[in-house]
């Protein structure tokens, strides 16, 4: 098999992969801003592999001319695919994606194609500009990937990467060892103008770098699929909090924590005051945009290790303080109050004020389980709204009276959420 059939299978794989991240981007809608980039690296290493093909026109340019002609297209294609990486995991544009770098890179080869007719040294360039380009970007990407997917996987999602470098490093061997043996450095003559377009092995490098490349991409968006499903399956529909289900699953692994390391934790049950007013008197959409508005708020006031979940066919928010005894866990609420009052429940042009009603119940040890959690900051929020509302009540917890009541937690969170935390 000649040169020519490798590159033709690069054109028409490179051609196929960019109506294929067209699909993706357009109407499947997965990572739409990224698979545009990645489209756009397709149909500029197609477009450059067409340079490499003996159309007559191209003819009356140089061999050197016509293989750095379809080089720089490749290096295009990089920067494209380069900038996609930035917007698929939201890292800051960096120098290699600036829209100086790519016509600095061309005046760079076409000045190597000028001093060296056998076209090895444009190689070594394009080889070289390749491997630094997308080994910039991954090293700045790295971080954001493994807080997306932890590093295992993100390592995994970057092996194809990892394995098209390799194969340029081969490529940059090899164009090194053809320079030397042509005439130890640039500056070869018009005799060596039949090595100037791609060779079999020049040809196969790149037909297998772009695949690899494409395999990557792929895996990354896979990924960030993963991330995204991932998300909606421990988010609440309604909020975006987070949802009983994992709310549960996190309780447990608390109480496993403070079994170890016996620090207090805190639970807040947060009840809008005028929710159910809302849902009567405006609708139901109306109260659910008061409670979205709610999260909202209290979600910009968390710690990162602050937790919060909804459930939402209560109208209550629940609040985990890890590390927060009641005087500190207090404290937050009396500020989640005053945010709240501060920020009028906008709704059709009116202001609506809203104030919340909190529960709180406490744990030094792993003695009390999370229904009974639960249910002594449901019970104290409760007394809060007979009371009057806008208040804050403490729950005070007594083995021998408390009686958890497993049919009202059903409410909250799923029977199969809530493991074996029964109470002890």
């Amino acid at each position: 098999m000649n040169a020519l059939v490798w590159v033709q299978a690069l054109t028409l794989g490179s051609t196929v992969a960019a109506l294929g991240w067209a699909l993706t981007g357009g109407p499947l809608r997965i990572s739409s801003r990224a698979s545009r980039h990645f489209l756009a690296f397709n149909v500029m290493v197609a477009l450059g592999s067409l340079a490499w093909l003996p159309w007559p026109m191209m003819q009356l340019l140089p061999p050197a001319y016509r293989l750095t002609l379809g080089l720089v297209g490749v290096l295009s294609g990089m920067q494209w695919l380069c900038l996609g990486l930035h917007k698929l995991h939201d890292i800051k544009p960096s120098y290699v994606v600036s829209p100086f770098m790519l016509p600095f890179l061309a005046a760079l080869m076409a000045v190597i194609a000028w001093l060296d007719a056998s076209g090895r040294g444009a190689l070594l360039a394009c080889f070289s500009a390749s491997l630094w380009m997308l080994g910039v970007t991954v090293q700045q990407g790295f971080p954001a990937m493994s807080a997306q997917a932890g590093t295992q996987a993100a390592r995994w999602g970057l092996l194809p990467f990892s394995l098209a470098a390799l194969i340029w490093l081969v490529g940059m061997g090899h164009a090194t060892w053809s320079i030397l043996a042509t005439g130890g450095g640039l500056g070869g003559d018009a005799d060596a103008a039949h090595a100037s377009l791609l060779g079999v092995p020049d040809a196969v490098i790149w037909l297998l770098s772009w695949a690899f490349v494409n395999g990557g991409l792929v895996s990354l968006v896979m990924l960030k699929l993963v991330d995204k499903i991932r998300d909606l399956s421990t988010e609440d529909d309604l909020t975006g909090a987070m949802n009983m289900r994992t709310f549960m699953a996190l309780l447990k692994d608390e109480r496993e924590r403070i079994r170890r390391v016996p620090l207090a934790q805190t639970l807040l049950v947060c009840e809008v005051d005028q929710y159910h007013a809302l849902n009567k008197q405006l609708g139901f959409s109306a109260g659910d945009a008061a409670l979205r508005h709610v999260t909202g708020i209290i979600g910009r006031g968390l710690r990162k290790t602050d937790r919060l979940a909804a459930s939402a066919m209560q109208g209550e928010l629940l609040l985990f303080l890890p590390g927060t005894p009641v005087v500190g866990a207090t404290l937050v609420a009396e500020r989640t109050q005053a945010s709240v009052k501060a920020n009028p429940f906008l709704w059709k042009g009116q202001a609506i004020g809203l104030s919340l009603s909190i529960g709180l119940s406490c744990r030094e040890d792993g003695s009390m389980a999370d229904e009974a959690l639960i249910e002594l900051a449901s019970q104290a929020v409760q007394r809060a709204r007979r009371e009057g509302g806008s208040r804050i009540r403490t729950a005070a917890f007594d083995p021998a009276t408390l009686d958890v009541n497993i049919a009202a937690l059903a409410q909250h969170a799923p029977v199969s959420a809530m493991g074996n935390n029964g109470p002890t």
